[in-house]
């Protein structure tokens, strides 16, 4: 955006970037006979740098979902509830069918706990067990059949949202995976006091990166899996 400051008889003009950083600055001078000259000049400028800074936006999603990989290991530092409450908070916009949003989400953070956590799927959770934080995805089965897709949906936005606010984080399949005596589900749900009529998707691990993972590139993408119009 642009800031307009007038002193005397002349304005100055402000270019800035949405953190406010400035970026350049001119200044008109209406005592000049080079006035219109002066604007016009500014004006190409200004529709330049914006169709820049529009075409960078444009490249911020492709370049986090290029950034974000399955992180397994992290720090001890752990992750500030204000940063957790942004990435949560990312996580309620995501879509849901009917608009019944019945995903919901519980946030251990207790190491204790973590471990125990960790025990409910028999074939265990390395990365629940390293983590500092853990977000189990829950839906409410009572607000609709698609509660799986929903869920999914919810926890995909979670892990993007991870990796924009420099949390590292990992996906740890739930449903339908056994536990030490019942399924991993019910076990987490007596574990963590949720009601029945919920069922556990997922567990996303998430704490400071451990562990560094080159980001993917175009060559990581197979082109010809789209397919317009029909199959072929």
């Amino acid at each position: 955006f642009y800031l307009f400051r007038k002193i005397g008889k002349t304005i100055r003009i402000l270019y800035t970037n949405r953190n406010e950083k400035p970026l350049y600055f001119c200044t008109v001078n209406f005592k000049t006979n080079h006035t219109m000259k002066q604007i016009f000049l500014l004006i190409g400028l200004l529709l330049m740098t914006t169709s820049c800074s529009n075409a960078q936006n444009d490249d911020q999603l492709m370049q986090l979902a290029k950034q974000r990989r399955s992180v397994r290991t992290y720090t001890n530092a752990p992750v500030e509830r204000k940063t957790l409450d942004k990435i949560l908070m990312v996580a309620q916009f995501a879509p849901s069918s009917y608009g019944q949003r019945p995903v919901e989400f519980v946030v251990v953070e207790n190491k204790a706990t973590l471990q125990k956590l960790a025990d409910c799927k028999r074939i265990g959770a390395p990365s629940v067990r390293r983590a500092t934080a853990a977000v189990v995805v829950i839906a409410d089965t009572s607000k609709g059949e698609l509660w799986v897709e929903d869920a999914s949906v919810a926890a995909g936005y979670l892990l993007l949202a991870a990796e924009q606010y420099g949390v590292g984080a990992c996906w740890n399949q739930i449903r339908q995976r056994e536990g030490q005596k019942h399924s991993a589900s019910d076990e987490i749900k007596q574990l963590l006091d949720i009601p029945e009529r919920y069922e556990v998707l997922c567990v996303v691990s998430m704490g400071y990166k451990g562990e560094t993972k080159k980001p993917y590139t175009d060559a990581d993408i197979d082109k010809q899996k789209i397919h317009y119009g029909n199959f072929k």
